[in-house]
Formats: C-alpha cells, structure tokens, sequence
C-alpha cells in the first residue's frame, strides 16, 4: 500500500514528461576596443585596448525572484540570466544555473534537484516549467520573464588587453595581459616601458598607438591598429 501512495504522490509532483534538448550553439563575436583613429582617455588600471572573442548567448531573464510551487513543493528561481540549452518545435530550454552561477533554491532538501527551466515559443500563459532528472517537470503560469542575449568570455575564448599602469617622467609603463578560457595566462603578461620624449608612437605585439597626453593619473590616446588578429 505505501508504494502505490508514493507513487500517486509522484504523479501529483511531477505531471508532465520533460525531454530537454541541448542542440543551442552560441554565437562568437570578435571585440575590439576602442574604435580606430578615435580619441580616448583611459584612466590608471583600466584597458587601453581590448580584443578578443567573446560568445553573445541567448538566455531567459528574470527581473526578481520567481516562486514555481505545485501541491507541497516550492521552488525559487533568483533572478538573473539562465543560458539556453537548446529547442524543439514548441519549447524552449534553459539551464538551472545562471550565467553569474546562481542556482534554484529548492523547499525541501530531500526534493529532486532542477535540471532545466522549460517554457513555451508561443509563450501561452506565460508558462514556465521545471526539469528534473526523473524526466519530468511541473509548470506554473502567470510568471515574468524576458529574453536577452549576454555577451560573455567563457570556454576556449582568448582575450588580449592593454592596461595603463602610469607614469614616472617622461616614460609611461604599459601592461600586457592574455586571457584564455576566463583565465589570465601567466606566461603572456608583461610589462613596457615607452619613452614619450623619443616618440608619441608606441607599438606592442601589433598594437600601435598615438599618445597625445600622459599623466600619472590618466592617457589620453589614439588607437591606430589593434593587435594582429591570431587564431588560439
């Protein structure tokens, strides 16, 4: 007799049968910053030039926490964005894990953990759904939410940054950082130092730059050529 009352309680939890695609490629984008032949003025610690890879990922945005409750289980997704998994003709599917690593709170600690967030292209009743490993989920209606796509660095994108550390004279002292995987690579950072009364043309790895003022506290500069573009 207990087995068929958990069983019937299983089916009260979990209505619906949940197949979670993970078919979603996110789209790479190349940045480059700043825009050429512009006048820019970079302050001490900050990037004088920035490129590299970046993925621009399509996600589901909730603005404030979202309760999603069915008979005796509570789920609470926090706000944030959550990464797009993939599609089928009718649902979308998202990760339960935002992209800034926020995780959905459940009720109970013996509960089942969520696996996916599930919600309709047609967005009926602005339904939302909870995945579980058990390969079912439960919706609930009425809840907010919005699509957007978030500009990330994340798995094998590769970064290269100039940053302003300052002045003594009339040399300025530039840094020089890679990142690779979210990661600084430690073996491709360095150091220069450029001599402005020798030239205000400075150049580092392809990089070349006009400085039109320099102080201890800021530069003021002109981006000729960003950095030769490399495959990595």
């Amino acid at each position: 007799m207990k087995k068929i009352i958990i069983a019937a309680m299983s089916f009260t939890l979990f209505g619906c049968v949940s197949d979670i695609k993970y078919n979603y490629v996110p789209e790479t984008s190349q940045i480059s910053f700043p825009e050429l032949n512009t006048v820019t003025t970079t302050y001490i610690g900050d990037d004088m030039i920035r490129q590299g890879n970046i993925k621009l990922v399509d996600t589901i945005s909730f603005s404030s926490k979202t309760d999603i409750t069915r008979t005796i289980q509570s789920f609470i997704i926090d706000a944030g964005d959550y990464p797009k998994l993939g599609e089928d003709k009718t649902y979308l599917f998202f990760d339960s894990k935002s992209i800034d690593g926020k995780s959905i709170v459940k009720s109970y600690t013996n509960s089942l953990p969520v696996i996916g967030i599930r919600v309709r292209k047609d967005n009926n009743k602005n339904e939302v759904c909870l995945s579980f490993p058990t390969g079912t989920d439960f919706c609930n209606y009425d809840k907010q939410y919005k699509f957007k796509k978030v500009s990330i660095t994340g798995e094998n994108q590769f970064q290269q940054i100039l940053i302003y550390t300052g002045k003594i004279g009339n040399k300025i002292n530039i840094g020089y950082r890679e990142f690779s995987n979210n990661m600084a690579r430690p073996a491709f950072a360095n150091n220069a130092e450029y001599d402005l009364s020798s030239s205000k043309i400075i150049r580092y790895k392809g990089a070349v730059i006009e400085v039109l003022e320099a102080t201890n506290q800021y530069i003021k500069y002109k981006m000729l050529s960003n950095f030769n573009t490399q495959t990595k």
